[in-house]
């Protein structure tokens, strides 16, 4: 059987937007050209019935007007940098800022804005390529991008490619919002990470280290439990930033390995996360406030979680903290999956 793609509509200023279907087995996801977004990913539920794990939009209007990245792809650098600028081999880059003095997920026009390019596709994978300009948010080079997403026999996988014809910064990512019940808030979904140690940040999100020791905290998930459970302490962490928006240092640093293991409380789905980036930033939707969510839901605060793999934000100011830069002749090559079963 052939991929289902289908017209999703036109961006107001008249660029057509398709749907691609994507079917193995008993999952399906579909993925739209805008943002190469993830609309939906249907799993099984172990008692014969499927559940959408993945928050999407009806419409492609509200993927223009709404806040929150839901589903995109994300960068050309994935979270903030301070003061929308960076270091690239001891040179200051200035940056086109989009949150406040900070740049967010690659600026005004980062690949959650665009249109990707559809290469490849088949029933349970499709390839979409963006190309974005140098001097794009600030950045220097051409980089030429490639989301591939492809069903497997126990998930979504995502791989991400890319090529630059300068040296430049980039950090990609899925923004993908979870909820494994399918409806309702995630508080009661449990949360396991491979990390002893995340990112503390100040009020404006910015790191104030790369990394602090997290037993003894709200921020200690190396025993399984629910993420509603510490929300709400007392906490300057959680004050800063009205919950959880925070990187998590994993361990071990390298290879594609368990990052993150999140179970639905009412379904018993089980996701875990498998990445070969050194982070995942765990958020809890502590600001999302979107209409047009799929059958007309509004989406509010807590609706869904993100398990955003990733280099640490700030990190193009810190190179201290390790060279992630991609020169000419590299190619930045990545995967992160998720991987469904039953609890």
């Amino acid at each position: 059987m052939s991929v289902q793609r289908e017209p999703f509509g036109s961006t107001r200023d008249g660029r057509p937007v398709d749907k691609f279907t994507l079917r193995r087995d008993a999952m399906e996801a579909e993925i739209i050209t805008y943002g190469a977004a993830l609309r939906a990913l249907r799993v099984p539920d172990g008692g014969g019935g499927a559940v959408d794990v993945a928050l999407g939009y009806d419409g492609l209007s509200a993927y223009e007007d709404n806040g929150g990245y839901v589903g995109a792809v994300v960068g050309r650098y994935a979270n903030r940098i301070a003061a929308a600028s960076c270091l690239i081999d001891g040179r200051r880059i200035a940056l086109e800022p989009n949150e406040g003095p900070k740049q967010l997920h690659g600026g005004p026009a980062g690949f959650s804005r665009q249109i990707f390019r559809p290469l490849d596709a088949g029933e349970d994978f499709v390839t979409l390529a963006c190309t974005a300009p140098d001097g794009q948010g600030g950045f220097p080079g051409t980089l030429e991008l490639w989301v591939t997403y492809t069903l497997t026999g126990r998930g979504l996988r995502i791989r991400y490619e890319a090529v630059s014809d300068q040296t430049t910064h980039c950090n990609i990512t899925s923004h993908a919002y979870f909820n494994l019940n399918g409806s309702g808030d995630i508080l009661g979904h449990r949360l396991w990470l491979a990390s002893g140690q995340y990112t503390p940040v100040g009020p404006d999100s910015i790191p104030l280290a790369m990394a602090c020791a997290a037993a003894g905290t709200p921020f200690d998930f190396t025993v399984e439990k629910p993420l509603g459970r510490d929300i709400g302490q007392d906490d300057p962490q959680l004050r800063n930033v009205g919950g959880y928006d925070h990187n998590f240092v994993l361990d071990p640093a390298q290879g594609l390995r368990l990052a993150a293991r999140l179970t639905g409380e009412k379904t018993g789905i089980v996701m875990e996360t498998w990445t070969e980036k050194p982070g995942v930033q765990l958020y809890t939707g502590n600001f999302l406030n979107a209409p047009g969510g799929r059958n007309g839901e509004h989406y509010h605060p807590r609706r869904g979680v993100c398990l955003e793999t990733q280099f640490f934000p700030d990190s193009p100011n810190h190179p201290e903290w390790g060279d992630i830069l991609l020169r000419p002749g590299q190619r930045y090559d990545y995967t992160t999956e998720y991987r469904f079963g039953a609890a």
